[in-house]
């Protein structure tokens, strides 16, 4: 039997830069029979996230698109497999598994997850990071950006979020549904860290005894675009989905993003602080019960940290004169060129 940590997210917590942290240095955790598993992804558990998922919710998930398979349910089953059998050969108590999509699933799937860890699970620790609603959502409209949403950042903001940020009944479901013996909330704020330090916070929060500055330490990037680049591939993932028949959600715009990232100075895309006051606004109850209920704050106080607008603009912009630079930045095929520059002033004239 195996003691479990689930380490669900949530996303843009630093949760790439922890699962890098573990994935390289798998030899220091077998010290602490810590079993970091190499069947869900050699980083990031993605396959565990799709063995959960019932088959006929797979087709929306864009981590499914990328695996080289037509049949989910013998997908499923072979990492399952897998990964049983990864762990016993492993002879290790305790398995550690991270992966940030775990956070937002739905109750079927936690349910499948929860069957799934009956079979070997002596007990189940969950630890999520929670940061603040606005800065969260600057943040997660980039990356949904990169995937393809085209959306201005104002439509995203007045969307229901309630899945993803009423972090009181999303752990609810979780305590519910998957039934864990522990769940250690942690505030995402450099302020609240264990020593200062997101992994060794991490390391704590999971049960782990080694010192973080031993490990074989993650070499940081830069994942930020500046306003301007943001609104780019905006106006490329429309392109996308009106002239090239993709799906809104489902654009890989991965090979973009490493030339973006060199060339990306300006301010980075904010809101104005009011409509940050009115979205923070909606979390204060379901924030404080958090605060209460898991860190034990009787005063309800989740976040100390203040909104982020420093260093931000509110101007979703792309001057269409600016396409050509970019046509030949990012070697966009010429017959492409003049749909694309049809959305840039349609969508320059809604600025």
């Amino acid at each position: 039997m195996t003691d479990v940590v689930l380490h669900i997210g949530t996303g843009k917590t630093g949760t790439s830069s922890i699962q890098k942290l573990l994935g390289n240095n798998r030899p220091a955790l077998r010290g602490q029979d810590v079993l970091y598993p190499r069947t869900p992804g050699r980083y990031r558990h993605v396959r565990l996230g799709l063995m959960i998922t019932p088959p006929d919710e797979l087709d929306k998930m864009i981590a499914w698109s990328r695996i080289d398979s037509d049949d989910p349910v013998a997908f499923q089953r072979q990492v399952r497999d897998e990964l049983l059998a990864e762990l016993r050969e492993s002879d290790r108590s305790r398995l550690l598994v991270s992966n940030e999509s775990l956070y937002g699933a739905g109750e079927p799937a936690l349910r499948n997850l929860r069957t799934f860890l009956d079979g070997f699970a002596t007990s189940v620790r969950v630890v999520v990071y929670l940061r603040r609603q606005d800065d969260h959502l600057l943040s997660r409209y980039q990356q949904r950006i990169k995937t393809g949403t085209v959306d201005r950042i104002e439509e995203y903001a007045e969307a229901d979020l309630a899945r993803t940020y009423d972090y009181a009944r999303r752990l609810s479901l979780w305590e519910r549904v998957v039934g864990a013996d522990e769940t250690v909330v942690r505030p995402f704020e450099s302020g609240q860290f264990h020593q200062g330090s997101l992994y060794q916070d991490f390391l704590d929060s999971a049960g782990i005894d080694i010192d973080a500055s031993t490990l074989k330490p993650v070499e940081r990037t830069n994942e930020s675009l500046d306003a301007e680049l943001v609104e780019l591939l905006r106006v490329l993932n429309m392109h996308r989905v009106e002239n090239r028949g993709a799906r809104i959600g489902q654009i890989d715009n991965r090979p973009l993003l490493k030339t973006l990232f060199t060339t990306s100075q300006g301010p980075t895309l904010g809101l104005p602080d009011d409509v940050l006051d009115r979205l923070m606004a909606r979390w204060e109850q379901t924030n404080a019960a958090v605060a209460r209920d898991h860190l034990g704050r009787a005063d309800g106080v989740l976040f100390h940290s203040a909104k982020r607008s420093a260093s931000t603009t509110t101007e979703q912009r792309l001057d269409p004169a600016r396409l050509d630079h970019f046509f030949e930045l990012l070697h966009i095929p010429a017959d492409e060129h003049a749909q694309i520059r049809a959305i840039a002033v349609r969508e320059d004239r809604r600025a």
